[in-house]
């Protein structure tokens, strides 16, 4: 039997029921019964049932559901790995160690963990998502990804000089900061108490050294003991950067606490590096008062003159907010002094409040002793109480104090307070760059260690988690925070792609032709503006933060499953479920294509 349509010239075709017979060496057709006004669905599904197929009542019946879990998330980071090529970055040739790595660093950016959740999200048996699929890992346990962890440590400087051939290249600059993060436990490697960013009491911390190139992207990591100071990790990054890297020649960007006199002179002028700073403000201090002096020895003016001209001269500070000094002090260096008036503002009405807060202290004390009860006496309990107070506001260089037996009276110092005042919003750059860039330009480029931080802020934030940190074994120490570094350098193109949908800056220049002055506080664009004021987008979709695009990509699913009908082969079918325009668009951003349903056959 078959279904037949019979085409009529001035009326809906005829569908009928039919069975063909051979009679008398003849074909004949056998109409069985008129099914024209039964619905389309059944009348197709007859004709699939005539030509030997199976009907089912619903879709549910047809298939055997194997797995439905989250793809899309999965699909967007490991897609971008690809055009990042970050698989060549680890190993040449495909093997378990990269998948297990690229398994790692997708994690991380995923759902940040420690190693033993991580292998259980890799693992096939407890996978919550799609991740050990596609990367082929099968059985995972934490054995497995500490091993991948040793053999990455071995590898580490081979993939990061491959991102620096990626990034970097002779009379490039290159950004370098130092951060640290605690640890938990008590024998671990690297671990002692040093200087703590995390503000966590009584915990032994690392630290280490991020190098990036100009945009903020991280090319390498350094772990040092975490009672490193900052200067003592100088040495190394250079030796990297010459012998490692083989460039002889860049501009090292590095922070005030980082590039100071000493090791300006004998670690980084020894081999011919060019390099920016920032100044302390004892530096500082000192060029602004030998050039006050200088100037005092040759024009041999009366004291009041010399008031007027410092006067004069802050005024035009003030009013053009940077400016550049050639100091005998740096004689072979460029000075850029700047001057943010807002923060200078901020600093004085925080000073101020300070010493409010500290003088009713100071008079509780001074009620203690000189009252009518006189309860304090002794000097050196006067002393430890006065001392506290000083402690706890850091002000004790703007009071002048007496403490005696039975006595303690204090002033404030009003001349520390008025050189304080001098410097208050004053920053400077000094660099050896003396022709080019222009002034705004130097300040500029001091100013991109800000991308620096912005990474130790998302590998400490809860995007990637490198804090706290419980591996006691050095080699995993370093797997680990390395691992974080390749995380962001992820996260770091996925912002960046995803960019038009976020609350964030769509395009830098943008932002940078909006900027008044390059010593104003950094302001968001217009176009950023404008989104997080009506939480909308430039073509009208909804803004959202980066981690709700990706809890929105994790609601695409990948339905697997294989039918019911038993065939000579069995055909495993994959539906994707979700496709919402948010999904959509975010896809269309990073470059990738939302998979369509698909099947594939096992024998």
């Amino acid at each position: 039997m078959y279904v037949d349509k019979i085409p009529n010239r001035n009326s809906n075709p005829t569908i009928l029921v039919r069975q063909s017979k051979r009679v008398g060496g003849k074909i004949v057709k056998i109409t069985i019964a008129n099914i024209t006004k039964f619905p389309e669905p059944i009348i197709e599904g007859l004709r699939i049932l005539f030509k030997g197929g199976t009907a089912v009542k619903s879709i549910q019946d047809a298939f055997d559901v194997k797995s439905n879990k989250p793809h899309g998330h999965v699909a967007a980071v490991l897609g971008v790995m690809k055009q990042l090529k970050i698989a060549e970055l680890i190993a040449p040739r495909n093997s378990r160690f990269r998948r297990l790595v690229l398994g790692m660093i997708a994690a991380r950016v995923l759902e940040p963990a420690s190693k033993l959740t991580t292998s259980a999200m890799l693992d096939v048996r407890t996978a919550p998502n799609t991740l050990n699929e596609e990367l082929g890992l099968k059985c995972v346990d934490e054995d497995d990804l500490y091993d991948a962890m040793d053999e990455l440590v071995a590898r580490k400087t081979e993939i990061e000089c491959r991102l620096a051939t990626r990034h970097l290249s002779e009379g490039a600059m290159v950004l370098y900061d130092v951060s640290s993060s605690y640890v938990e436990g008590e024998k671990m490697a690297f671990a002692a108490f040093g200087y703590n960013r995390d503000q966590k009491k009584g915990k032994k911390q690392v630290v280490y050294g991020l190098m990036t190139d100009p945009n903020g992207r991280p090319v390498s990591v350094e772990v040092f003991e975490g009672n490193t100071k900052d200067t003592e990790t100088l040495g190394t990054q250079i030796t990297k950067i010459q012998d490692t890297f083989g460039l002889k020649q860049v501009i090292l960007v590095g922070d005030r606490g980082i590039l100071q006199q000493k090791q300006i002179v004998e670690e980084v002028m020894p081999v011919g590096l060019d390099w920016i700073t920032g100044m302390q403000k004892k530096e500082i201090r000192a060029v602004m008062d030998h050039e006050q002096t200088k100037k005092q020895e040759e024009q041999l003016e009366e004291i009041h003159e010399i008031v007027e001209q410092a006067e004069l001269q802050l005024s035009l500070f003030d009013e053009q907010n940077l400016m550049e000094v050639y100091s005998d002090l740096y004689p072979k260096e460029r000075l850029v002094l700047c001057r943010n008036p807002l923060q200078a503002t901020k600093s004085q009405r925080t000073r101020e409040e300070l010493l409010v807060r500290a003088e009713a202290k100071l008079n509780r004390i001074v009620q203690s002793v000189h009252g009518e009860r006189r309860l304090l006496k002794d000097k050196g309990k006067i002393g430890v109480r006065v001392g506290k107070v000083f402690e706890k506001y850091r002000i004790r260089k703007f009071f002048t104090w007496e403490i005696e037996e039975g006595h303690f009276s204090y002033t404030r110092n009003a001349e520390a307070i008025q050189r304080a005042e001098r410097l208050d919003g004053v920053y400077a750059i000094r660099s050896s760059l003396k022709q080019k860039p222009a002034a705004e330009e130097l300040v500029a480029d001091y100013k991109r260690l800000s991308s620096v931080e912005i990474a130790f802020r998302t590998m400490k934030s809860m995007s990637l988690q490198v804090r706290p940190i419980h591996h006691r074994k050095p080699e995993r120490i370093i797997a680990h925070i390395f691992l974080c570094m390749l995380a962001y350098y992820v996260e770091y193109h996925l912002r960046q792609k995803l960019a038009p949908m976020l609350f964030a800056e769509e395009d830098p220049e943008e932002k940078k032709a909006e900027r008044k002055s390059i010593v104003e506080p950094v302001k968001p664009s217009t176009t950023a503006t404008k989104k997080a004021r009506t939480k909308r987008t430039a073509d009208g979709g909804k803004a959202m933060s980066y981690q709700a695009v990706m809890e929105e990509l994790s609601g695409l699913c990948r339905l697997t499953g294989v039918p019911k009908i038993k065939t000579d082969k069995t055909h495993k079918t994959i539906l994707m479920e979700g496709h919402s325009s948010t999904q959509k668009q975010a896809f269309k951003l990073l470059g990738l294509r939302l998979s369509s349903p698909t099947t594939s056959s096992d024998n």
